[in-house]
């Protein structure tokens, strides 16, 4: 449920956080002994899987940094009732109010869960994905939840001995926070080999590492980054839109171990009021298993040493008012570019029509691209060419 950074790669970044003296953790799976594996399609790094409602197939997000959500579409479809209403925050920390229903019966592969809490917040954007719900964490806190990324399939049981998992892998995974009430999974990472730290596991974001400004204050002291740029704007879009313009920060960690794999030169960059997170790019690298049964994350990594691709543009559109414009420029980009600017076209590709579900559909803007030719149009009507590298 998530962020947007446009132009590289396309993101989401919607965290839903609950807060409510009723939890959403209810509920759950009617057998014992359970073992079911549901085929999920990926989508510009976005999970999705078919789910069955009284005999009918549904399309939802599976999404672990948010809890079980229907479609308005859905609600009146089913005469759900309103059980109770809450605050919610996204991903920008905004507060947002909303309310949650309970779903009777929901089908995941072979297994039947029943009295799952669901919330009603649902945005408009939604509705470029075409799907009806969001699976939720609150809904898989009883289970072993395995992400099988070569086969793309997610098994779901409660006898973790059955998913080979090795010690050396693991992790903590917690779930048992005080205002933790919808079982978002948060895991510990070790920067630099010494820094230990808590983030939430985020299937919902494609992403790799998301980090917020508060986040970098607090490793300061430990001198766990470096600063290779800094920049201004919003790339990032919640519940009620664009972020406000701030200062962003590009930060380079020399490397994070995640159990027994490490990553090396991990560059990220810095959201004002967000919520730190790892996404599903960590499936480019290797399997995932969330066995919330025994508090443990497992990454089963293709290969132990890793390096990934930390070269950027100098500046990251998002999507405003209808159009593609530039969000955040880097320092490298401040005398060529403005936040605000349009970005009409790439190369020969024109993008001056392009809506936002266009945009979720298409993949990469860039692709593979180390350079290209951007056509941007002022906020004064005057157009130019831009030719822009990644470095």
């Amino acid at each position: 449920m998530k962020r947007i950074a446009l132009l590289c790669c396309l993101l989401f970044a919607y965290i839903i956080t609950y807060a409510q003296s009723s939890s959403l953790n209810r509920g759950g799976p009617t057998t014992s002994k359970y073992y079911t594996e549901l085929p999920y399609e990926m989508v510009n790094g976005k999970m999705f899987v078919q789910v069955e409602i009284k005999g009918k197939l549904h399309k939802f997000l599976f999404d672990t940094g948010a809890p079980v959500a229907v479609s308005p579409k859905l609600l009146a479809e089913l005469h759900l009732a309103e059980v109770h209403k809450g605050s919610f925050t996204d991903v920008n920390g905004t507060t947002i109010q909303g309310s949650a229903v309970q779903l009777d019966s929901i089908k995941l592969g072979d297994v039947i869960f029943t009295g799952i809490p669901a919330i009603t917040l649902f945005p408009d954007w939604y509705n470029c994905f075409n799907i009806d719900g969001v699976i939720g964490s609150n809904i898989l806190r009883r289970s072993a939840v395995k992400l099988v990324s070569d086969k793309h399939i997610i098994i779901i049981t409660d006898q973790p001995d059955k998913l080979a998992l090795n010690k050396k892998h693991s992790v903590p995974l917690i779930t048992n926070t005080k205002d933790n009430q919808q079982s978002d999974p948060q895991i510990e990472i070790l920067l630099n080999g010494k820094v230990k730290l808590t983030l939430g596991f985020d299937t919902g974001d494609n992403a790799f590492l998301r980090f917020s400004d508060d986040l970098m204050q607090q490793l300061a002291k430990y001198k766990s980054y470096d600063v290779v740029a800094k920049g201004f704007g919003a790339t990032s879009i919640g519940e009620i839109g664009l972020q406000a313009n701030a200062d962003k920060y590009l930060l380079k960690i020399p490397f994070i171990n995640i159990g027994s794999a490490r990553f090396d030169n991990l560059v990220t960059q810095t959201n004002k009021g967000g919520i730190p997170g790892i996404g599903t790019k960590l499936l480019d690298y290797g399997d995932i298993t969330l066995d919330f049964i025994n508090g443990k994350f497992y990454f089963d990594a293709k290969n132990e040493a890793n390096a990934p691709d930390n070269k950027q543009w100098p500046f990251q559109p998002t999507f405003a008012d209808g159009k593609l414009i530039v969000g955040v420029v880097w320092q490298k980009g401040l005398d060529k570019v403005k936040p605000g600017e349009q970005v009409i076209a790439i190369d020969d590709k024109d993008l001056s029509q392009l809506t936002l579900c266009q945009l979720m559909d298409g993949g990469p803007i860039l692709g593979d691209k180390q350079t290209a030719v951007v056509t941007l149009k002022a906020t004064d009507g005057q157009e130019r060419k831009l030719k822009i590298d990644k470095e």
